[in-house]
């Protein structure tokens, strides 16, 4: 997607607090290059191993990262033959195969509840012989070990030796009653590789041997004494050998190091996407994002959205110890109370949107919000809402914002003239437009045709789109044209203060005036800018849109009513596929038990499906061929359920005495009293006694296990 979309969007900000959420150098270089795109396919993989690392660390996973360096470049030059590698790199190299193997192994364990993150452990190569090489060869502080090989291990066996004895020598003569007196201090010290003894300048006689060098003042000279030449140069020549067999060993591993440079690049660059959902996984849960439904999804529809950006500022309000040491910031950590949620949809009944509102309200974030959540969407990561179903867009196209350019001299109007025109030539179906304050910029009478054609063009490429205006003709547009509807940031006219509520079907108002008052407009000249408003528009513009703002506010209850009742009977179908299949079965009493339940729900939800059908056929018909179906679909369920209960029904009169067994309890009672009339029955439960129908009862005859 356009990078000056996703700048104008500022998803490049939303990258920067993704990457703080990863702990290695490559999965914050991925995160901060993040961009929306790829195949359906590949989206779904990415959402799926997002979602499964949340989840996993909601239950307490924790995966086995730490933050390794990038070691790539490393065995490149390793396969390149220019020189050994040091022993600190590779060190890196070792640690970093070693977090590979032991990344995978901690994913395929739990594979088994989450496959996304099984398949992620199979981009993991694993080289377990140079990792053992290395780390039977190098420790942790680069210091190549006595093991490497069986020669630098006899060679630095001899070096002890010859150390030893010359220490040996030194002590006594240091000790030497002859000699004690001549020394500056009583120990002796290395002068350019050689054991030497401090002796005053004055004395130079009195201890034979090599003069290595002096103090800076010349007061101290620093001798070998004639004993320990001879092994001293035995000492010199192994450290020679020890230096050279190093050398080789550093040379073998390097070019085993190369030989597996393939896999090396592989594991750093899956490691760095292993981090990258982790990364994804933690910002999730933090900023309680949902998995937006993408594949198959034909219209918008975010429930309580909300801005990231905004709520990362929250973060401000953390325990200072948390933001001293650097810790990032988790769920209850940010003020989601502060950052006023929005719902959106766009596509089922409508393609348009049109956002009116006052100056200040919210439109425009409301505006960015919508983009900015699709484009995190197309990028594999969640989105900050309860729910989320994100078309897969072939584009987002925005003009938000003014990006004069000085050095093209162009003005406000034609800098979005520029990228309208853009969007106009490559805008389709599959599209998703927004447009920040169409029209402005110019002559409000000419930018409102200039719009209002602009919009007639984006209706018939059928593209879905957000509009944020402030001129009347395009509000008026919104109400006279099918597939467009109105939306406006909600105004309390008491505090005068926008509420950031956005209200799909109401029409916004600018509220200049009302604005104008809070700010200290003297009282008279708001007069007269109202009594001059009245007398342009004879307020039937203001009426109009007050009739239609009703009307539309009237349909949206209705359709929210539809909509609670569709969630209702959703979560009544998984409670009605579950007793439906131990009625069938008869497995046991639970299943009349739960079917008794699930029949009265239906009831109950069948009646205000038809309240509402008949409420709302007159004047949506769309809306009441919805309810038309779902009150079919409700009354097939009842009567599935009807039909089965009769086979739990007791088939016989009911005497007091008899033991039954009530369902809604799943306790057995014996019965005192039946109302035959009535259909009920007094039954003694323990201590208790209830009354209840003849048909929640089952008689003690009745196998059902």
């Amino acid at each position: 997607m356009n990078e000056s979309v996703q700048q104008a969007l500022e998803f490049g900000k939303v990258r920067q607090i993704l990457a703080r959420y990863a702990v290695t150098s490559m999965g914050k270089r991925k995160a901060r290059e993040l961009t929306p795109g790829g195949s359906a396919a590949a989206l779904r993989q990415s959402q799926q191993e997002t979602s499964e690392m949340a989840r996993a660390f909601q239950e307490g996973y924790s995966l086995p990262l730490g933050s390794i360096e990038d070691v790539s470049e490393h065995a490149e030059r390793a396969a390149a033959g220019g020189g050994p590698l040091e022993p600190a790199v590779l060190w890196k190299v070792a640690q970093c195969l070693h977090t590979a193997e032991r990344v995978s192994k901690s994913l395929r364990r739990v594979g088994r509840d989450y496959p996304a993150l099984a398949a992620l452990a199979h981009t993991l190569p694993l080289a377990p012989e140079l990792i053992g090489r290395i780390e039977s060869a190098i420790d942790a502080n680069a210091r190549v070990l006595d093991g490497a090989s069986a020669e630098l291990k006899s060679i630095r066996q001899r070096i002890k030796r010859l150390r030893g004895r010359i220490e040996r020598t030194l002590k006594a003569l240091i000790e030497s009653p002859a000699l004690r007196p001549h020394l500056q201090y009583g120990k002796p010290t290395m002068c350019r590789e050689r054991y030497v003894l401090p002796i005053n300048a004055y004395s130079k006689k009195e201890a034979p041997g090599v003069v290595h060098g002096s103090s800076d003042s010349g007061a101290t000279l620093y001798i070998e004494p004639f004993q320990i030449i001879e092994p001293g140069n035995d000492l010199a020549e192994a450290i020679g050998e020890e230096e050279e067999e190093i050398l080789r060993v550093l040379w073998d591993l390097t070019r085993a190091t190369g030989e597996e440079r393939h896999a090396i690049v592989r594991a750093t660059d899956s490691l760095g996407e292993v981090d990258l959902v982790r990364a994804k996984a933690r910002m999730s849960n933090a900023f309680r994002m949902c998995e937006p439904k993408i594949d198959g999804a034909p219209a918008l529809s975010l429930q309580e959205a909300r801005h990231p950006l905004l709520l990362w500022l929250t973060r401000h309000g953390d325990a200072p110890e948390k933001r001293s040491a650097g810790a990032l910031p988790e769920a209850d950590d940010l003020d989601f109370d502060s950052v006023e949620p929005i719902d959106i949809r766009l596509g089922d009944d409508f393609n348009m949107l049109m956002i009116t509102g006052p100056n200040t309200g919210g439109k425009t974030v409301a505006l960015k919000t919508i983009g900015l959540l699709c484009i995190m969407a197309r990028s594999g990561m969640h989105v900050p809402a309860r729910k989320a179903a994100i078309p897969f867009y072939d584009a987002v196209y925005a003009d938000i914002g003014d990006e004069q350019s000085l050095e093209q001299s162009l003005s406000t109007f034609s800098s979005h003239m520029s990228r309208i025109v853009e969007i106009l030539l490559n805008a389709t179906s599959q599209s998703l437009v927004l447009l920040d304050e169409l029209g402005a910029g110019t002559d409000p009478e000419e930018g409102g045709a200039l719009g209002e054609a602009i919009l007639k063009r984006l209706a018939l490429v059928r593209c879905q789109t957000v509009v944020v205006t402030h001129l009347g003709r395009l509000k008026t547009f919104a109400t006279t044209r099918p597939q467009v509807e109105n939306a406006s940031m909600e105004f309390d006219t008491e505090t005068l203060r926008p509420t950031y509520r956005l209200l799909i079907g109401s029409v916004g108002s600018s509220n200049a005036l009302q604005i104008a008052q809070r700010l200290g407009v003297p009282p008279k000249i708001l007069a007269d800018a109202r009594q001059s408003l009245d007398a342009e528009s004879g307020g039937q513009y203001s009426s109009a849109l007050d009739e239609v703002r009703l009307a539309r506010q009237d349909a949206e209850e209705r359709r929210h009513r539809m909509q609670y009742l569709e969630g209702e009977a959703e979560k009544l179908k998984k409670q009605y596929e579950e007793a439906l299949a131990r009625l069938k079965a008869e497995e046991d009493r639970r299943g009349a038990g739960m079917g008794l339940e699930i029949r009265d729900a239906l009831e109950g939800l069948l009646s205000q499906a038809q309240r509402l059908h008949d409420d709302i056929r007159p004047i949506h018909k769309s809306l009441a061929r919805r309810v038309r179906a779902m009150r079919e679909e409700l009354r097939r369920c009842l009567g599935d359920i009807s039909r089965l209960l009769e086979g739990h029904k007791i088939d016989h009169a009911l005497q007091k005495g008899d033991e039954v067994y009530v369902i809604k309890l799943h306790k057995w009672g014996v019965v005192e009293r039946v109302d035959e009339r009535r259909g009920r029955a007094r039954v003694r439960v323990g201590e208790a006694q209830v009354e209840i129908g003849v048909e929640e009862l089952q008689p003690w005859g009745d196998e059902i296990q």
